[in-house]
């Protein structure tokens, strides 16, 4: 009965392990959790303030963009069935929902068409690296080879 009673003693002064190492694990979890939700919600609900600050200070004559990449000025806009007249050319008008007008354009960003056409360039008979042939720059047909097909 001694040894069992010396087995006991000794079981009981080993260390025992405690299963509370990982207990600081589920709320750090549930913290991150939180954030990863938490963010981007934050972030999106700033974005759509902008934006509808944006859309309240829009009246006619302001220069916009849709957020499909049209360019415009606004004629009139009816907050109530969410429409906007945008004039897109002289004489062009098209109507588009109030929440796709998503940017006011403040300055010219709309890049200008340039004024002159490039000269098509035309070798010269007596120019080096001039072919046996001269082909007229407008016949697209004498430039094709048609090369050899494999059907």
């Amino acid at each position: 009965m001694s040894s069992l009673l010396v087995t006991q003693s000794l079981a009981a002064q080993a260390p025992q392990s405690t299963g509370g190492g990982t207990a600081w694990l589920l709320p750090l979890m549930l913290v991150a959790m939180v954030l990863l939700l938490w963010l981007p919600m934050r972030r999106q609900k700033k974005a759509m303030a902008q934006v509808k600050e944006k859309q309240a200070a829009m009246g006619p004559g302001t220069e916009v963009m849709t957020n499909y990449g049209l360019y415009g000025t606004v004629r009139s806009i009816d907050r109530d069935t969410n429409k906007v007249v945008l004039e897109i050319a002289p004489g062009t008008a098209v109507t588009v929902h109030l929440q796709t007008v998503t940017t006011v354009v403040e300055d010219e960003t709309v890049p200008a068409a340039p004024e002159t056409e490039a000269e098509p360039s035309v070798i010269e008979p007596d120019a080096p690296g001039a072919g046996s042939t001269q082909v007229d720059p407008l016949d697209d047909d004498a430039r094709r080879d048609p090369g050899q097909r494999n059907d």
